[in-house]
């Protein structure tokens, strides 16, 4: 089995709570920085983990049913509780047939899914380039072409905009993947120059998808490459043991934390009368960082020590962690 690497467990807790943050104000300087970059480098983070523990490599049986159970039971465990934040948000609108269609359509009772079903879209394609490819040169121009090819597919259909953007993100997921050697190691001129990359792009741009073919588009590729290095790099830092500590367990949770956070601060914004996160007051906000902050320490417990299947995991440790 292949040794953890702990600070991309870190870097994931980093990712993971400005997802958070990124969800409950979303608009704002702040909220243009994060989605410079952070949904890239989970892709990327992902596609490095994929090479250092070379499951690729085991029967394709073996592989898939790995995935579905890791990607699967999470999927619909946060479809529920998507359909509940749904109806705490904005009442009853639909019956168990509504949120079902959402589902099987793909259109999501919890919009974040996504996330979920693309890299369980490239993780299978993976597999297979995997093999075809020896050399990582040529896997990479093979997902570029994928890519330039994806941009010219339909959007209207859910389920073509769904291999649309799995093609996407598989970009960061390659270089992830191809470029373990140098993402891995640390170089202080290229962290900076990630860090200010991020900055410029957030602040100056704005909150793009980048996911056309224009020059902005590419920018924000770029954007997301830089932000994800300099996120690993943040990863090597000590910053104090209870940090660490937070950090650490929030990067093996991002599934339960991913999935939870939604109706937790979605509850605490309705009772504070707030159902527009894109206007959202500072202290409000706050409140509901706080609130999710709290509320997912009890959350990640009973999940890892009863239920560690919802998150992807197949069995906890003796000390409750599952794995």
């Amino acid at each position: 089995m292949a040794k953890r690497l702990d600070y991309l467990d870190k870097a994931k807790g980093i990712l993971i709570i400005l997802v958070v943050i990124g969800h409950i104000w979303q608009s704002g300087p702040v909220f243009n920085v994060i989605y410079a970059f952070h949904m890239p480098a989970f892709f990327l983070i992902s596609g490095l983990l994929l090479q250092h523990t070379r499951s690729y490599e085991k029967p394709f049986g073996v592989f898939l049913r790995s995935k579905l159970f890791s990607f699967g039971i999470p999927f619909l465990f946060i479809e529920l509780l998507g359909c509940l934040t749904d109806i705490i948000r904005h009442g009853v609108s639909l019956n168990w047939k509504g949120y079902l269609f959402n589902t099987l359509t793909l259109q999501y009772n919890d919009h974040n899914l996504w996330f979920l079903m693309d890299l369980f879209l490239i993780e299978i394609l993976f597999y297979f380039l995997a093999k075809l490819f020896k050399q990582h040169g040529y896997l990479l121009l093979s997902v570029v072409f994928l890519y330039v090819v994806s941009r010219f597919f339909p959007t209207e259909n859910a389920y073509i905009s769904t291999l649309r953007s799995a093609l996407y993100y598989s970009l960061f997921f390659a270089f992830g993947f191809c470029g373990s050697r140098f993402i891995l190691k640390f170089h202080a001129l290229a962290c900076v120059f990630s860090a200010a990359v991020v900055l410029l792009v957030g602040l100056l741009l704005g909150k793009s998808d980048g996911h056309t073919l224009s020059l902005e588009g590419m920018v924000y590729i770029a954007s997301g490459l830089c932000g994800a290095y300099a996120i690993i790099q943040a990863g090597k830092i000590h910053f104090s043991s209870w940090i660490d500590r937070v950090l650490t367990k929030s990067g093996m949770d991002t599934i339960t934390i991913y999935g939870t956070h939604h109706i937790i601060y979605a509850t605490i914004g309705v009772l504070l009368g707030i159902t527009d996160f894109g206007s959202t007051p500072l202290v409000p906000g706050l409140i509901m960082l706080l609130g999710v902050a709290i509320m997912e320490v009890p959350i990640i417990y009973a999940i890892d020590r009863w239920a560690p299947w919802l998150a992807g995991k197949r069995k906890r440790s003796s000390g409750g962690q599952a794995s």
